[in-house]
């Protein structure tokens, strides 16, 4: 394949390319709010056809020429192509449905082929500009109205669907079976507003006063786990980032402070209360503890269906076990998904088993063994987990131009042991086109970059 380089009406069409790319992440961004409204549910499966198709579109039409664009959009292309094959032999050995391996690889991947698109739009300053007003503004729509439902929902002037008021309590994310988008939305709030931070064109106040409302989000939404994540990412990015040991030691005294000061508000702040409830019962979390063989449940139950030795490399099958698609949709959307040729394995069945037959992960989702990591290794093995992190070894040598692309990686793997956020695609959109923005920011080194 060979990419257009066509120079005639480059404007024209890249603002066209920009557009469609703006378009297909509010495919992503926005369907959870408008079926949360009485829109039909089926919204939410477009991006599945909307993101593959502009990434289509983009690279038919793009007129790139910058050779450092083209070798990365290749070694993309490159690092999927070994995944879905990963796949695919995965769903051989497994007998897997063709609906399966399409709806896995399509959910695994989706943020990276809206990456490979953005990467290869040769956008211009003013272009980028637009673009990146319009994504902001998305990112601010999100917020505020988190904020909106967390004042209207208590006196009932929002409407609440499902579950409690904190699960509502997530801007555009909020979904009508109360699902758990308040992680994704108030993870969403914050990488927003730490990219919102570099624009020195914007005083300081705003955007700092943008950072404390996404934390206060974060908290009213009791998404503890998102803290740990973001906190965790930290502490990832600074072990990434020191080379020098007096820089270590300088580092590992800040961490130890923030984890002194969290540690007296826990006993000692009243409001720090839930978190109290769970780090004051060491017995839950021994060996036989309760949070430890429900936690790691995939990890005894999975080999227990190994028919072959290639089942520890390439798993039981993308759907088989506990991903998004396999733990989740497919036993939301059992029937539709069925009627289309969906496979589905008792392995699933018995780690839910242990969730419906135990407390703990009843108690907070973070004790819940359906986890990305999990799911990966156990649909697609150790060749699958190694194919897909070969994806994320490009980008962060190709594409993570500064620390802000880094520390949203490295703080949705940590997400990645906690529950299926990281195949979230508002969430992981998120992450993709911020760390494309930053990226067209470095190349194209314009003195008003940081201007919004």
């Amino acid at each position: 394949m060979d990419f257009v380089t066509v120079e005639n009406n480059k404007k024209s069409n890249t603002i066209s390319n920009s557009t469609l790319i703006l378009m297909a992440f509010a495919t992503v961004f926005f369907p959870r709010l408008l079926s949360y409204f009485g829109i039909p549910s089926a919204i939410n499966f477009a991006h599945l056809l909307v993101v593959p198709g502009v990434l289509a579109i983009v690279l038919a039409a793009t007129q790139v020429k910058d050779r450092k664009q083209i070798s990365i959009a290749w070694n993309l292309i490159f690092a999927m192509a070994i995944f879905g094959i990963a796949m695919l032999i995965s769903a051989l050995i497994n007998d897997v449905g063709g609906i399966n391996v399409f709806i896995q690889f399509i959910l695994q991947t989706e943020p990276y082929l809206f990456l490979l698109a953005a990467i290869v739009v040769p956008f211009s300053n003013s272009s980028l500009k637009r673009f990146r007003r319009w994504l902001l503004g998305f990112g601010l729509v999100n917020l505020v109205l988190a904020l909106i439902q967390s004042v209207l929902l208590p006196i009932g002037l929002y409407p609440r669907r499902g579950g409690t008021i904190e699960d509502n309590t997530a801007g555009v994310f909020a979904s009508s079976s109360g699902s758990a988008g308040n992680y994704v939305s108030c993870t969403v709030s914050v990488y927003f507003a730490l990219y919102l931070l570099k624009f020195k064109s914007i005083p300081l106040w705003i955007r700092g006063s943008v950072l404390l409302a996404s934390l206060y989000q974060v908290y009213i939404s009791d998404s503890k786990q998102v803290f740990l994540a973001l906190f965790l990412g930290w502490i990832l990015l600074v072990l990434t980032n020191t080379k020098k040991p007096i820089k270590a030691l300088m580092y590992a005294a800040v961490i130890i402070l923030c984890l002194a000061l969290f540690w007296w508000a826990v006993y000692n702040l009243d409001f720090m209360g839930p978190y109290l409830n769970w780090i004051d019962r060491p017995g839950i979390y021994g060996p036989e503890g309760a949070a430890t063989t429900t936690k790691l449940a995939a990890f005894r139950i999975v080999p227990t269906h190994y028919e072959s030795p290639l089942n520890h490399l390439f798993g039981l099958g993308p759907g088989h076990t506990v991903t998004r698609y396999g733990g989740w949709m497919l036993r939301k959307y059992d029937t539709l998904l069925i009627s289309l040729g969906a496979t589905t394995h008792p392995a699933t069945a018995e780690i839910w088993a242990v969730i419906r037959d135990g407390w703990i992960a009843r108690q907070s989702t973070i004790f819940f063994p359906l986890f990305t990591w999990a799911g990966m290794w156990g649909d697609i093995g150790l060749v699958g987990l190694a194919a897909y992190s070969y994806i994320g070894y490009v980008i962060w040598q190709k594409i993570c131009v500064d620390d802000l692309g880094k520390f949203m990686m490295l703080s949705t793997v940590v997400l990645g042991f906690i529950l299926t956020q990281m195949e979230e695609p508002g969430h992981m959109l998120t992450v993709t086109c911020l760390i494309a923005l930053c990226w067209h920011e470095r190349r194209l080194k314009c003195s008003d970059v940081d201007d919004i």
